[in-house]
């Protein structure tokens, strides 16, 4: 899901308008900026409900991070099947607009709409989305996956280099699964240098270290009527001498869509557009959820 980043996904709070054919140049005139509420969350079945709500800016001004979240938003969730709203109230400590009650608890394959009320620059501004939450059935096969502990491209007894494989049972109606792997002890001293792919800058490494810790994959059109599928994790995602986390997702539509825009925004002639949001009114963002599973490895010298 680029992707190079864990799902935990960072959205831009710069709204410009892009023109000049092939070129992708950026004007930063203040008519081109127009404001919008920038959304940032997931649903997952039994956990609380956390969304992140921020503002755009303009690319010239000056950013001043007491005014960029949206804490005095109006936000409420719908729980869409039985026509029940939710209101969410923002956490201080968190940053975040979550639910305070006991009413309210995710459930697979429902619907939930999410609806935002926000003041930006004097203007009344209006965003929803709707999300459905894949059905339960998503899981790892321990037994027929390959985990534990392995040498950096260890070879089996005919010389071939063996790899991690992650197998899991699919969920009834999804038809999109990623994978994410974090290098949990990420640093310039547990990076394998001896790689046969490149030898990196010491001075490079350090500043794109989160370019390799972080590494995802997908694989989309799976059968939606569920069964066996795996992810075979290549070395050249495995970067550090570390161990590793490794979750498997199964997302929604509006995960699916944003996954698989958000890191490839340029056109073949330079110009560049957004990636798909699948909100309504004046929102950009992503409001999506997913089910998951993890497990764990570790790479040796």
């Amino acid at each position: 899901m680029k992707l190079k980043k864990y799902i935990y996904i960072i959205i831009a709070v710069i709204s410009v308008v892009l023109v000049s054919c092939g070129e992708g140049t950026v004007e930063v005139g203040p008519q081109t900026y127009t404001p919008k509420i920038v959304m940032e969350g997931y649903l997952q079945p039994g956990k609380d409900v956390e969304i992140l709500l921020t503002r755009n800016i303009p690319l010239n001004s000056q950013v001043d991070p007491s005014t960029v979240i949206l804490s005095g938003a109006d936000v409420t969730l719908t729980d869409v099947s039985e026509n029940k709203d939710y209101k969410l109230t923002y956490n201080s400590v968190s940053g975040k607009f979550g639910y305070n009650g006991t009413g309210l608890t995710i459930g697979y394959d429902k619907s939930y709409k999410l609806t935002i009320n926000a003041v930006i620059d004097g203007k009344s501004l209006t965003a929803s989305s709707v999300t459905h939450v894949p059905k339960e059935g998503l899981k790892i096969l321990t037994d027929e996956s390959v985990l534990g502990t392995m040498k950096y491209r260890e070879k089996d007894d005919q010389g071939n280099v063996k790899s991690f494989k992650v197998a899991f049972n699919t969920s009834v109606g999804s038809t999109f699964y990623a994978i994410s792997n974090t290098a949990l002890d990420a640093s310039v001293e547990t990076f394998v240098y001896g790689n046969p792919y490149f030898e990196p800058d010491k001075e490079d490494l350090e500043k794109d270290l989160a370019d390799y810790k972080y590494q995802m994959d997908w694989m989309q059109n799976v059968n939606p009527d569920g069964g066996k599928r795996e992810f075979e994790i290549r070395w050249l995602d495995l970067w550090f001498y570390s161990n590793y986390r490794f979750i498997v997702y199964a997302g929604d539509e509006n995960f699916r869509l944003f996954v698989q825009t958000y890191g490839n925004v340029t056109e073949y002639d330079g110009n560049l557009h957004e990636p798909r949001f699948n909100i309504t009114g004046d929102g950009i963002g992503i409001f999506g959820s997913y089910i998951a599973d993890t497990v764990y490895v570790k790479v040796e010298k």
